[in-house]
């Protein structure tokens, strides 16, 4: 093979892989082509130093996390559940018991992954800051006095012998298991060692974090030998080949579009405490241009959630206004480091052209979901490719009271898919037409081969 072919297909490697770890689904891998040995280097904007399980903050730590960790079962483009290190499960009592039975497998450090790893594991993400962990903690049998540290007994989980593990839920639900497919509920041994297909060789650092290939992966062990991210503060900026990265954050990104380019506006916050305002700035974004000229591989937006996961019901195209009417006022825009600068200055021509004065602010992207300001251009993605779920975290992010809350629990008992599917769709339109959570455009894996 030829150097530069052999190149790209590290690339399309790498692709597929993070694909995987963001969610993708297993059909990323037949599309990009076969893997091939050696070594891949991935430059990323920002840099990572997660040591421990964690709802991802970013690109970055979602991509060291499907690099290392695994959990006990993952989720497949519909919600539902698939083998991880979880080989099988079985329900009894209504729905309302599950049994998981694992699969052989061992952790980076040599021990074998047994059912009180699991317990171990479920019982810190439990008490995490991952909306998963909330949904499951509802939902097990003491979880939610557990979570709130009330006390350590946890009726809900337990290990039956040295292979299974037992949940046990207050009532039955649609999708019970999906929570334990995030990357915050990965098992690790006692000592923090993982089980992903590769072994941290470094510590993560400002500088990156480098991998080598883990023979005794519960799916085998990949072909690539070794990868390493790359933050581009540890590269030379100035080289067009991304500082001799095979893969870089940047263009030419690669298919399918994983990513919710989201713009977030406190309705608190002046000018945006009026609904009218909101749903002007809504409109004022011409998305297809957008996607067409500034997000190469992009998609124009007009819902939450991608299709794959959620069909949406019927919406009109938002165009942009020919004549939007003023909204007048100073507003402080942060923008995530993952955001294409130049999508991200089209978005404050738009909002300029209402009238506001904009003043955008960079963050890094593992902070914007989480700091406060009036409005946030990020980019979303869903910690669990699950639609229940996803709306969960979407109504999170976007301080939803407690009727959009109440009605998402009642979905999440609706066993019917059918049915569910038309709660679920509802709920997403109330959420988007607060125009608190302003959906602009569908994002590829913004990774591109070199």
């Amino acid at each position: 093979m030829r150097p530069a072919s052999r190149e790209r297909a590290q690339g399309l490697v790498a692709i597929a892989i993070l694909a995987m770890a963001l969610g993708a689904g297993r059909s990323a891998l037949s599309a990009w082509g076969p893997r091939y040995g050696g070594e891949l280097r991935i430059a990323l904007a920002d840099a990572t130093t997660r040591t421990e399980p964690s709802a991802p903050r970013g690109l970055a730590e979602r991509i060291l996390a499907g690099l290392v960790d695994e959990t006990l079962l993952a989720v497949d483009e519909e919600g539902r559940a698939r083998p991880a290190l979880a080989q099988s499960w079985a329900s009894a009592a209504d729905g309302r018991e599950w049994t998981l039975r694992l699969a052989p497998a061992t952790f980076h450090d040599g021990t074998p992954v047994g059912s009180a790893d699991a317990v171990r594991g479920l019982r810190r993400f439990l008490r995490s800051e991952s909306v998963a962990a909330v949904h499951l903690a509802r939902a097990l049998d003491g979880g939610d006095e557990y979570r709130r540290g009330h006390t350590d007994a946890l009726a809900g989980l337990s290990a039956l012998d040295d292979a299974r593990l037992v949940l046990r839920f207050r009532v039955p639900s649609a999708v019970p298991l999906a929570p334990l497919a995030s990357p915050a509920a990965a098992i690790v041994s006692a000592r923090g060692a993982g089980a992903g297909p590769f072994v941290p060789t470094t510590p993560p650092s400002a500088r990156g974090v480098s991998a080598t290939a883990f023979g005794r992966h519960v799916r085998g062990r990949p072909f690539l030998d070794v990868v390493r991210l790359i933050t581009t503060g540890a590269t030379d900026r100035g080289r067009p080949d991304g500082g001799g990265a095979d893969v870089t954050s940047g263009p030419p990104a690669l298919t399918p579009a994983t990513g919710l380019l989201l713009l977030i506006l406190d309705p608190a916050a002046p000018p945006l405490a009026e609904g009218r305002a909101r749903a002007l700035i809504a409109a004022s974004v011409d998305r297809a241009q957008l996607a067409r000229h500034f997000l190469p591989g992009g998609e124009p937006a007009d819902v939450l959630l991608a299709p794959t996961l959620l069909a949406p019901l019927p919406v009109s195209a938002a165009r942009g206004a020919a004549s939007p009417t003023p909204v007048p006022g100073r507003l402080l825009l942060r923008v995530a480091s993952d955001v294409p600068q130049s999508a991200s200055q089209r978005v404050v021509a738009h909002l300029a052209a209402l009238g506001l004065e904009v003043k955008a602010v960079a963050v890094p992207a593992a902070l914007a979901t989480t700091t406060a300001g009036p409005a946030r251009l990020l980019v979303w993605y869903p910690e669990v490719a699950e639609a229940g779920l996803a709306l969960e975290e979407l109504a999170t992010l976007a301080g939803a009271g407690p009727p959009v809350r109440l009605a998402l629990e009642a979905a999440d008992s609706v066993r019917d898919f059918d049915r569910r599917r038309a709660e679920l769709q509802r709920i997403e339109e109330t959420l988007r037409g607060t125009h608190v959570l302003v959906p602009l455009a569908r994002l590829p894996l913004p990774l591109g081969a070199r």
